[in-house]
């Protein structure tokens, strides 16, 4: 991607730069660092928005395989300690973060209209 796509590209301090190929192994991010402004921001450009909103240990980082992966993201999300080998920290945090399943839009519906129903019950 040629680096006239971002007008922020010289004035941006973000360590994950789309532009920049962040698919190496050596791409990590801590929370408390900046995020790329790019629009329309990559997947995991919205993940690390989500994660920095969430993260309680803003001291655990997390890589491009963590950032990339589509899996939920809740309040108790937490990376990887910088004083321990990644190796088996990774393996056990892909483990604990499955990615989403993908559903049909038959699927997505039925669920949506089983929601609809509880909601209706829950106001009687």
């Amino acid at each position: 991607m040629p680096k006239e796509d971002c007008p922020k590209y010289e004035t941006c301090s973000a360590t994950l730069c789309p532009l920049n190929n962040p698919e190496e192994e050596s791409a990590y991010w801590y929370p408390d660092e900046e995020i790329c402004r790019k629009h329309p921001a990559p997947d995991w450009v919205k993940s690390q928005k989500k994660i920095a909103k969430k993260v309680k240990d803003r001291s655990k980082y997390f890589n491009f395989q963590m950032l990339n992966r589509n899996c939920r993201i809740t309040k108790g999300i937490i990376g990887l300690d910088p004083e321990k080998d990644e190796g088996p920290q990774l393996k056990k945090w892909l483990a604990l973060h499955p990615t989403k399943k993908k559903m049909s839009l038959a699927q997505r519906k039925a669920v949506g209209e089983r929601f609809r129903k509880y909601r209706q019950l829950k106001k009687k």
